[in-house]
């Protein structure tokens, strides 16, 4: 029907109950828990991220300031090349100047021999003369080589000394900085690779943390999926799963029914009539629980879903929302919070229904107190049995005269093959599904 033909209905407005409330409270409060817990970890990724690149950025500058200084050394080893260059020079200058002593020499040597020759021949003032001249000559290499020898020689071999052991000490306190200088740049460079390894090893941690995290999610999607309406997958870790129910069912017929049988035997009513006081107290619980989980159900949906009319109503004419169109992923939490609720829930019930079980069935506060714990017990496991997905079943709906069907149930106290009353009702583990427990019946004796 579309929203334009769809009658006009009066909308009423349903406060939300205490146990509904609580519930998106809970949701709430969750989820604003791990977007918290998400932006936590965004803000400290950031800022480790921040500190490691400043830190990379400062080692860098640190590198191309100690380059710059071996560009420094470099000029200064150029400008003692030129001071050895210079030295070489002032060396070939004092070489030049012992070869031309050397060649004094030889021309004194040359002079005295033609003296001697020419000895003989020359006579008294021309001799004289000659000796004058050597005189004057050998005053002429002496003083030469004295000025040679205390000027030019030694200024030199000092000049040189200087020029040495500066360039020594130069040269010494150029390789002790470019020593340290190499010392230092590597210890930079090591210092960097160590930075860049630990911070590629912390985005290679983090991005296998987010893959983990990643995986664990669409693992736990696909579970939820995969479990949702799925009573073939069992969480074994759920105290409260269909077979512990069906055993604490089984216990509670074993001992409460009994001791409440016996309760209300002592009020003077029947056996039969007993059996099905006890009896209503189960199946009224486990309706009117099942009513409640549905209406649960609805105004969860009815706070996610946007309806297309004022009013939607579903295949069956009610007005509760469809959850076909809900992800399996979403609907699966929702379960399992209402799971996790069951304690506080079934407090309020057993509190809350009594009063209905009584005016359903036009009994008296007598009858409830004779079987309070067996009601407590009822109520407690029908809300169990009805927010199970899907929920566990039971059948109690068996006619008299009815063919006993020994495969789902067995005889009270006689022995017959059709159904007087029902004593107790079969339990499946779903709707359609396989038996947890048989039901318990009457038969008819053979001369009824």
């Amino acid at each position: 029907m579309s929203c334009a033909s769809a009658p006009k209905r009066r909308r009423i407005e349903i406060p939300p109950k205490d146990g509904e409330r609580q519930v998106m409270e809970v949701e709430y409060e969750e989820v604003k828990n791990i977007v918290s817990e998400i932006e936590e970890s965004y803000k400290h990724t950031l800022s480790v991220n921040t500190k490691q690149e400043d830190d990379i950025r400062t080692l860098q500058n640190e590198i191309t300031e100690l380059n710059k200084r071996l560009e420094n050394q470099e000029h200064k080893k150029k400008y003692s090349d030129e001071l050895e260059q210079q030295l070489k020079t002032k060396n070939d200058l004092l070489r030049n100047s012992e070869e031309k002593c050397l060649k004094l020499d030889k021309e004194i040597t040359a002079l005295r021999d033609v003296k001697r020759k020419d000895t003989k021949a020359t006579s008294g003032k021309g001799k004289q003369q000659f000796e004058q001249t050597i005189d004057t000559l050998k005053d002429e290499l002496e003083g030469l080589q004295g000025v040679n020898e205390s000027n030019a020689a030694n200024k030199l071999r000092n000049e040189k000394q200087l020029v040495i052991d500066h360039y020594s000490q130069q040269v010494q306190s150029r390789d002790n900085e470019i020593q340290s200088f190499k010392s230092e740049l590597e210890r930079k460079e090591n210092t960097l690779q160590t930075v860049v390894k630990q911070r590629d090893e912390e985005r290679t941690l983090k991005e296998d943390e987010r893959k983990q995290k990643d995986e664990a999610l669409t693992s736990a999607i696909a579970g939820d999926r995969l479990r949702n309406n799925n009573p073939g997958i069992t969480d074994l870790s759920d105290p409260n799963r269909p077979m512990k129910i069906a055993e604490k069912f089984t216990e509670m017929y074993d001992n409460d029914w009994t001791d409440s049988m016996e309760a209300l035997e002592e009020l003077d009513l029947g056996e039969e009539e007993c059996v099905k006081i006890l009896l209503h107290f189960l199946t009224d619980s486990y309706e009117e629980c099942g009513r409640l989980v549905a209406e649960l159900d609805s105004h969860i949906l009815k706070a996610v879903i946007i309806s297309t009319c004022e009013e939607d109503t579903n295949e069956s004419g009610d007005n509760k929302p469809q959850d076909q169109n809900i992800p399996a992923e979403l609907l699966k939490p929702m379960k399992d919070l209402r799971k996790k609720l069951t304690e506080n829930n079934v407090e309020k019930l057993q509190k809350k229904l009594p009063d209905y079980l009584m005016k359903t069935r036009d009994l008296t506060e007598e009858h409830i107190t004779a079987c309070s714990k067996f009601v407590t017990d009822c109520i407690k496991y029908a809300w169990m049995m009805q927010i199970q997905d899907p929920p566990v079943y039971i059948e109690w709906d068996f006619p008299s005269d009815t063919k006993i069907d020994t495969n789902i149930l067995r005889s009270y106290t006689k022995a017959g093959d059709h159904v007087d009353f029902i004593v107790w009702p079969v339990l499946y583990l779903h709707k359609d599904g396989p038996v947890l427990n048989k039901g318990v019946v009457q038969p008819k004796s053979a001369n009824k």
